[in-house]
């Protein structure tokens, strides 16, 4: 394998705030385009992979603990993030909508559990299971703006 260009994603302007890392926590590439986003703090950056130059940040609320571009959409993706929410990130207009919102609050994901998450590229669909066995089955309709979830807790 040959790399044909080395990138350095500025991350130095993303969430200035002592209590914020700096270093990104979660990354996902584009299956289609040359395309990375970077989870930093409570911000998802996406970058164009080929110039490294920084396309659209959007502020998501918690830290994410997993990502992963939708495949029915060009600029979206649906991240979990640490409070046990599930949120879909448009990047086009720059907007989160929240998928899936935990009943109890109190639950976080520890930094060294175990969280997968898969998205379908026939049909819109989100599997994803973590913490305390629980799995989670949505339907995703009209793109990400509506969702439908399931919940199967063993």
């Amino acid at each position: 394998m040959e790399w044909a260009t080395v990138q350095h994603l500025d991350l130095r302007h993303v969430g200035r705030n002592i209590n914020m890392p700096l270093q990104p926590h979660a990354a996902a590439f584009h299956p289609s385009q040359a395309l990375i986003a970077a989870a930093i703090g409570t911000y998802i950056i996406e970058f164009d992979a080929i110039t490294g130059s920084k396309l659209s940040s959007v502020e998501i609320g918690a830290p994410v603990v997993r990502m992963s571009y939708s495949p029915t959409s060009a600029h979206s993706m649906v991240a979990i993030l640490e409070d046990c929410t599930i949120r879909s990130c448009d990047f086009d207009s720059e907007q989160t909508f929240v998928l899936h919102s935990p009943e109890k609050k109190m639950e976080h994901i520890s930094s060294n559990t175990e969280v997968h998450l898969a998205l379908t590229p026939l049909q819109p669909v989100v599997f994803f299971g973590f913490h305390k066995r629980m799995s989670v089955t949505g339907l995703l309709v009209n793109s990400l703006l509506s969702l439908i979830i399931q919940l199967l807790i063993h």
